[in-house]
């Protein structure tokens, strides 16, 4: 891995105010990263380091991108970024453990920001880790590097802020913290996934923001000892028909939102250490929806004078969104199966090649290291259908790409099996989200 860095002071007159005079901008890129053509790539052990800002200070402000080896951002057309998160290996994770999540982004392209006066406290020494995933969407071999920009302030003291990233599906599957939205809901509708979250300490919470999939309508922290009172509420805006999200093959889950809403106060919102509080995933319930999440990135400012109650959020709370035009709503979206033209160009597919096999109520596909064995498969309603991962190295999964009813497995070791069964008839068809173009399937449950 080779990691370019490039620091600058800056002063009043170099892009920061008088109060931030002593701002220290830092850039780290990470790589090169080498794609085949149309591959997926995630962290590895050997690709999660990333060089921090070896820096005594604040941390006040931060943003991650990909950028060729020129720096220029590279377009989504070429080369996604599907997510990204930060993590302190110096410090631990006082929600599900582990090293501590400061700052993530993805699709939503989130800014790290605080209010004036607060940061997160970083030191020389600290040792980064890196969780991401990309995708190639070029027909031939591209590279590119990861780039994260920081700015620190060194020269005075601020209030430090502890990160906690908060799931609605809790702790479970922290690797791969999804789940999936049936849909059948009646238009309009809406499928909320929830977890209660036990403060860890008391103080106030100063910044959030959310990481959101397709479909969602919002993210909501609530209280329940106040009748389910909001604290925050995270929304997301979705792009135009002609955004690049819904114009490039393949997809490895449902288009999700260019930007999701960041929230800030000075004043702070007050919890204490041992309440209950609730973070609520709510997604369209009509349509089904797979592999999708809900995960606050929540900052508390630690006061042991912080009471809470069931006031009204302080009056100086700001819910930001870009001005950028989009809709609010979530776009009805049907995720496309994607095979290979003549020319080894993504193309959308009804179903891959192969014969038909025809099962009664039960059937078992082996999965091996690049494919379903089985790639078109009939089999009678109510029947059930058992995945086996073969032995070996690699991650898979089941995803349902588009059908009547939403399913999904998580990311499947080797020698793991993944069950599902057929309740509603009709024409599902099946990918492997970690490789969309060489494992893809289609299930069609017969009526009775």
């Amino acid at each position: 891995m080779t990691l370019a860095v490039v620091c600058a002071a800056l002063g009043a007159g170099g892009g920061a105010g008088p109060a931030e005079a002593a701002l220290e901008r830092v850039t780290v890129r990470q790589g090169p990263l080498t794609f085949d053509p149309y591959e997926v790539r995630f962290t590895t052990p050997r690709t999660r380091q990333v060089r921090s800002p070896r820096l005594d200070g604040w941390l006040v402000r931060m943003h991650a991108r990909v950028v060729d080896r020129r720096g220029r951002p590279m377009p989504v057309r070429r080369v996604m970024l599907h997510h990204i998160v930060y993590k302190n290996a110096s410090r631990s994770d006082e929600v599900c453990g582990g090293s501590q999540s400061f700052y993530g982004t993805g699709e939503e392209n989130e800014t790290l920001r605080f209010p004036p006066g607060y940061g997160y406290r970083v030191r020389r020494g600290d040792r980064w880790k890196t969780g991401w995933m990309l995708m190639n969407h070029r027909s031939r071999r591209q590279r590119a590097f990861i780039e994260y920009t920081a700015w620190v302030e060194t020269s005075r003291r601020m209030r430090a802020v502890v990160p906690y990233w908060v799931r609605a599906t809790a702790c479970a599957h922290r690797r791969d913290p999804i789940f999936t939205v049936p849909g059948g809901g009646p238009p309009g509708s809406t499928y909320e996934k929830s977890a209660a979250w036990t403060v860890p300490r008391t103080g106030r919470l100063v910044a959030g923001g959310s990481h959101l999939h397709g479909g969602a309508r919002e993210l909501v922290l609530s209280r329940p000892s106040c009748g389910d009172a909001r604290l925050m509420a995270s929304q997301p805006r979705y792009g135009l028909p002609d955004h690049p999200y819904y114009n490039v093959l393949p997809v490895l889950h449902e288009p999700g939102p260019f930007a999701t809403s960041w929230i800030t106060s000075a004043a702070g919102i007050p919890v204490e250490r041992g309440e209950t509080l609730r973070v609520s995933a709510l997604y369209d319930g009509e349509r089904p929806h797979t592999r999708v999440m809900g995960i606050w990135h929540l900052y508390l400012d630690p006061d042991p004078t912080a009471r809470a109650g069931c006031d009204p959020p302080p009056a100086d709370v700001l819910n930001e969104l870009p001005t950028r035009p989009g809709r609010a709503d979530p776009p009805a979206v049907t995720v496309p199966l994607t095979g290979l033209d003549g020319r080894g160009r993504a193309r959308t597919i009804l179903r891959p090649p192969g014969p038909l096999v025809r099962a009664g109520r039960r059937a078992t596909v082996r999965v091996e290291a690049r494919s379903y064995r089985v790639r078109n498969l009939s089999i009678a309603l109510g029947g059930v259908v058992r995945w086996r991962f073969r032995t070996g190295r690699g991650l898979h999964d089941v995803t349902m790409a588009n059908g009547p009813v939403g399913f999904a497995s998580r990311w499947m070791e080797p020698a793991q099996t993944y069950t599902h069964r057929f309740d509603t008839p009709g024409t599902y068809r099946l990918f492997c989200s970690l490789h969309p173009i060489d494992m893809t399937q289609v299930v069609t449950v017969r009526p009775r």
